[in-house]
């Protein structure tokens, strides 16, 4: 893509945050994708703008806008893969301004008279994935309102996202500003994994947390009381795995299917792969449901996760997968889960025999 249709992009985005008005924000409930929300409705309040409505949404949700976005002018998602869906936003054209600010791959360029897609890759050599949502955010609005009291924000964002290695002198700065420790913002970054996991109903709660406090208050809420208990439960999932994961050495996978009470797959994988960053971590979690979730991790780039699981739900109805390449996700009809595995594992037995 030319640099010039990039910075064209840039100029857009800021006049679309000049003439924004009657908004929707789409978001991804995770940390990543709510401090990207937070960074955002900061630098509309900064621009005297009223407030969006924010509605948090699963990857695997962008569809639901549809029947959302009713009488709205603007519609901004953050945090999402909404370039995968392709059909989705082509009706949301129809009847407003499309903004996209997201960190993934490019599925597709839906740059248009009314879309604006904005990703890292687009204005920067750094790798996609450790440049949080929550961060190219900040930097984009930070190019039209002073945004640096707000920086503890995204901060969050890039821990909840695996990017602290990568941005550690901005997080260290930001946590010096607010007054607090990495380590407490490593705290709120899970905390919003607790609630997500433990009290998904309450998710929606987080963001008027974070629009009316500092970090400060936002340790001491009773929100809180889910960190230990989470904590817990991860502990023993983590037993769980090493001890019934199976193991294939000769294509550097682990796969695990589990069948916990809560949705805990993500939060424990992330454990994981700390501690197997050369292996390929997949976990499948059954949680009596239609569809059975999974997530795979790897954090030496050997193998692109992202590619894997989109190959391996190819042709599958109903299924879907996406994300990063050291990190993804997807999901699958219960009675395609064998060959969900099938696929996965044929996948990395032809890569390992043609890297020998």
């Amino acid at each position: 893509m030319p640099r010039m249709v990039l910075m064209d992009n840039v100029l857009r985005f800021k006049r679309f945050m000049k003439e924004l008005s009657e908004c929707i924000i789409f978001y991804h409930s995770d940390a990543d994708g709510l401090c990207a929300a937070i960074t955002f409705s900061k630098a509309m309040e900064k621009l005297g703008k009223e407030p969006c409505r924010a509605i948090a949404l699963e990857s695997y949700e962008i569809a639901k806008a549809k029947e959302l976005s009713s009488g709205a002018k603007h519609l901004i998602f953050l945090d999402l893969s909404a370039d995968a869906e392709t059909h989705v936003i082509k009706l949301l054209e129809k009847k407003a301004n499309v903004l996209i600010i997201d960190h993934h791959k490019i599925y597709k360029d839906l740059n248009s008279k009314k879309t604006i897609l904005i990703k890292p890759q687009m204005l920067s050599t750094i790798e996609p994935s450790s440049y949080a949502a929550s961060k190219l955010c900040f930097d984009l609005c930070s190019g039209i309102v002073n945004m640096s009291e707000y920086s503890w924000i995204p901060s969050i964002g890039i821990i909840g996202d695996f990017g602290y290695a990568k941005w550690q002198s901005f997080v260290d700065e930001a946590a010096k500003k607010a007054n607090i420790s990495v380590e407490e913002m490593k705290e709120i970054a899970s905390l919003i994994d607790a609630v997500k996991i433990l009290a998904p109903e309450r998710f929606a709660e987080l963001f008027e947390l974070f629009m009316l406090s500092d970090p400060k208050h936002i340790l001491k809420h009773e929100l809180n009381a889910l960190r230990e208990k989470l904590q817990r439960q991860l502990m023993h999932w983590k037993k769980e795995f090493y001890k019934s994961a199976e193991h294939f050495p000769e294509i550097e996978l682990y796969f695990f299917h589990m069948k916990p009470s809560a949705s805990i797959k993500s939060a424990l994988i992330d454990i994981i792969t700390k501690e197997l960053p050369n292996k390929t971590v997949v976990i499948a979690e059954d949680l009596g449901e239609s569809t059975i979730k999974f997530s795979a991790r790897r954090q030496d780039f050997r193998v692109a996760m992202n590619e894997l699981l989109e190959n391996a739900v190819r042709g599958i109805p109903n299924a879907s997968a996406g994300g990063h390449v050291p990190a993804a996700a997807g999901s699958v009809p219960r009675e395609y889960f064998l060959n969900f595995k099938k696929n996965l594992l044929e996948q990395l037995k032809e890569r390992y025999k043609q890297t020998r």
